[in-house]
C-alpha cells in the first residue's frame, strides 16, 4: 500500500441492506465473512498484519509523561495485567468523575453562584476531576508500554485505546463546562429578562460574537472531537499518527486538569470574572496603549479558554486538512463528509433551538458523544484492515432529518424534540454497545487473544 492505508479497489461488495445498516461501512470491495457478522474476509486477512506507526512529539510527553508512565509500568504494574484493563481503569476514573459532577451539576451551570442559589456545589468534585484526568492520561500512556513489556501488543489494543479516548472526549468537555459554571443557554431565559440583563454573560464580546453561551459550550464540546477525528482521518490515509509538539493528548489534558484544579482552589466563579483581560488592558494602558480599553469588563476568563480551544482547532485543521486533500484528492474529501455533516447538523439544531441544552443537557451530550464514537471507531477499524470508510452513517439520519426540518422553518414543539432525542440517544447507545462488543469479540477471535486477559490461552491462539 506504500503507506496508504485506505483500501485498494477489489471485488464488489454484497448489496445486502444488513451490511449497510449494521456497519455503516460494509465496503464496496468485499463481502462479509461467513464466520463473522462485521469483519469481512479481507479484514480477517489483513488484521493480524497491522502494525501501528506513530509518535508523540510533545516535549512534555518526552520528558515527563512518558518517563512517568514507564516507571509506573516497570515498578508498579504486574505482568499479568492486560493493557486493555489498564485503559479501562483510566476510563472508569473519568466516568466516575463525570457521574459525580453530573449529580451535583445536572445542568452543567450549577457551580455558578449567580445562577444557582439553591445549594452550594462542593469544590472537591473539581479536584476529583483534575486528578481523574491526570490518572487517565498516565494510564493511557502506560497501556502501550505494558503491551510491549509483556509482548501482548495487538491491533485490538490500538482500537480499544482509540475507542476509549473518543468516549472520554465528552467527559472532559462536559466537566470543563461545569467547572467554569458556563450556562449552556441564555441567562435571560433561565433568570428572566430583568434579572439576567445585568449578568456578565450579556456583556461578553465572545458570547455576543458566536451567538450566546450555548454556542461557547457547543464549541467546547465539538472542538476536541473535530481535532480528534481529523487526526484519525489523517492516519487513515497516511498510515501514521504523529502528534505535534503541542497536542491535546499531552498538553491538552494537563491544561484541562489545571482548569479543574483552579476551580477547586479559587472557585468556579473565577472563570466568570474578567480579571485576566482587564489586567492585560490595564498594563497596556500604563504603557500608553489604549486600543483595547473598550474590551474592559467584556472578556471573561472562560472566554479566553474557549477562544484558545478554537485557535487550537484551527491550527490542527490548517496543519492537516490541506496536506491530506492535496495528497489524496476527492477520496479524502469524501471521508470528511460524515464529520462535517455531524458538526453542521448539531450546530443547526442548537442554533434553531437555543434552549435545548437547558432542557436536556445530558441527553444532548450523550447523543453527540454516541455519534462521534460511532464514526471515529469505524474509521479507525477501516484504517487497520485497509477497507473503505463509508460516508453514509445511517445512525446520523434522525439528527440530520431534524436539523433539515428546523433549517427550513418546520415548527417542532419542545416536548416532541425532547422525547425524540431521549429515544434516539437510548437507541443509539444500545446499538453502539452491541456493535462495539461484537467488534471486540470478532477481533479477539481472529487474533486468538482475550481482551482483558493476557495469561489464559485463547482457543484460537494457534491458527493453522
Amino acid at each position: 500500500m506504500s503507506g496508504l492505508t485506505t483500501p485498494a479497489t477489489s471485488s464488489a461488495s454484497s448489496s445486502s441492506m444488513d451490511a449497510n445498516n449494521n456497519t455503516g461501512s460494509k465496503h464496496n470491495n468485499d463481502t462479509k465473512s461467513a464466520e463473522y457478522y462485521y469483519l469481512t474476509p479481507n479484514a480477517v486477512k489483513r488484521l493480524p498484519n497491522y502494525q501501528y506507526n506513530g509518535a508523540d512529539l510533545s516535549l512534555l510527553y518526552k520528558h515527563v509523561l512518558s518517563p512517568l508512565a514507564g516507571w509506573c509500568v516497570d515498578h508498579l504494574t504486574p505482568t499479568w495485567l492486560a493493557p486493555n484493563a489498564i485503559t479501562s481503569i483510566g476510563l472508569c476514573w473519568m466516568i466516575s468523575s463525570y457521574c459525580v459532577i453530573w449529580y451535583f451539576c445536572p445542568g452543567m451551570y450549577e457551580a455558578n453562584t449567580e445562577l444557582n442559589s439553591e445549594y452550594t456545589v462542593p469544590s472537591a468534585i473539581f479536584l476529583l476531576n483534575g486528578c481523574a484526568m491526570l490518572i487517565y492520561q498516565t494510564l493511557d500512556n502506560m497501556d502501550g508500554k505494558q503491551a510491549r513489556k509483556t509482548g501482548s501488543s495487538s491491533p485490538l489494543g490500538l482500537l480499544f485505546d482509540h475507542g476509549c479516548d473518543s468516549l472520554n472526549s465528552i467527559f472532559g468537555s462536559a466537566n470543563w463546562i461545569a467547572a467554569m459554571g458556563l450556562l449552556p443557554g441564555s441567562v435571560n431565559v433561565l433568570l428572566g429578562e430583568a434579572s439576567g440583563s445585568a449578568n456578565v454573560q450579556n456583556k461578553s464580546y465572545l458570547s455576543e460574537l458566536l451567538g450566546g453561551d450555548v454556542m461557547l459550550a457547543t464549541f467546547l464540546i465539538l472542538s476536541p472531537m473535530t481535532a480528534f477525528f481529523v487526526s484519525t482521518w489523517e492516519q487513515y490515509f497516511t498510515g501514521k499518527l504523529i502528534l505535534p509538539v503541542f497536542n491535546g493528548a499531552s498538553e491538552g489534558l494537563v491544561m484541562g486538569a489545571s482548569l479543574s484544579f483552579i476551580s477547586y482552589i479559587y472557585g468556579p466563579m473565577i472563570w466568570q470574572q474578567t480579571t485576566w483581560t482587564d489586567g492585560a488592558i490595564a498594563f497596556l494602558g500604563e504603557n500608553g496603549i489604549m486600543a483595547f480599553s473598550a474590551m474592559e469588563g467584556r472578556v471573561r476568563n472562560l472566554d479566553i479558554v474557549v477562544l484558545s480551544s478554537i485557535i487550537a482547532l484551527v491550527q490542527e485543521l490548517l496543519g492537516k486538512v490541506p496536506f491530506v486533500i492535496r495528497s489524496y484528492g476527492k477520496e479524502a474529501m469524501r471521508t470528511l463528509i460524515p464529520h462535517i455533516v455531524f458538526v453542521i447538523s448539531t450546530v443547526v439544531i442548537i442554533t434553531n433551538d437555543s434552549t435545548i441544552f437547558l432542557r436536556i443537557p445530558r441527553t444532548m451530550c450523550h447523543l453527540i458523544s454516541g455519534l462521534f464514537v460511532e464514526q471515529t471507531t469505524q474509521i479507525m477499524l477501516d484504517h487497520m484492515v485497509e477497507e473503505k470508510f463509508s460516508a453514509f452513517r445511517w445512525v446520523m439520519l434522525p439528527q440530520v432529518a431534524l436539523a433539515a426540518a428546523m433549517a427550513v422553518g418546520v415548527a417542532v414543539p419542545n416536548e416532541s424534540v425532547d422525547v425524540f432525542f431521549m429515544t434516539y440517544t437510548t437507541g443509539l447507545w444500545v446499538y453502539l454497545a452491541l456493535k462495539l462488543k461484537t467488534h471486540v469479540n470478532e477481533i479477539c477471535d481472529v487474533l486468538g487473544i482475550w481482551c482483558f486477559d493476557i495469561v489464559s490461552p485463547h482457543p484460537k491462539s494457534k491458527r493453522d
